[in-house]
């Protein structure tokens, strides 16, 4: 499973709303980046990482804390993910859609609950021609 997951990950064409996630890249400039791709308000950006909306708005002014930069990090990976293989438009509705193959959760339920795990198991098992 590891390796099919694994293969999901590459450095494909991004869009205009992509930028590549590296060391030092403005917290503000990943979380507007987060907002714009998911169409997020603060208050659904704050609860995806099980935070107040103040919490999102001073992780702007002073940076995220290293404590969840890794978090931030994996969600800015996923929504360029996202944005690879679906219509940059549709994205804001395809992840509050619930789907049957995530126990009809919507996508931000499943990162807000289990993080971006188990999306990249889903988006395999939707491309796998036999069951994982």
């Amino acid at each position: 499973m590891l390796a099919l997951v694994s293969r999901l990950h590459y450095n494909g064409p991004m869009s205009a709303l992509s930028y590549p996630v590296t060391q030092g890249v403005d917290a503000s400039a990943q979380l507007r980046y987060l907002r714009q791709v998911f169409g997020l308000s603060n208050i659904e950006l704050g609860k995806l990482f099980g935070v107040e909306r103040q919490a999102v708005a001073q992780w702007e002014k002073r940076g995220v804390p290293p404590s969840r930069s890794a978090s931030v990090d994996r969600l800015v990976e996923f929504a360029q993910f996202l944005q690879r293989r679906l219509i940059s438009a549709r994205i804001p509705q395809i992840v509050r859609t619930p789907a049957k193959g995530l126990a009809n959760n919507t996508m931000l339920g499943v990162l807000q609950s289990h993080g971006v795990e188990p999306l990249y198991e889903y988006f395999a098992s939707l491309s796998a021609y036999a069951p994982l």
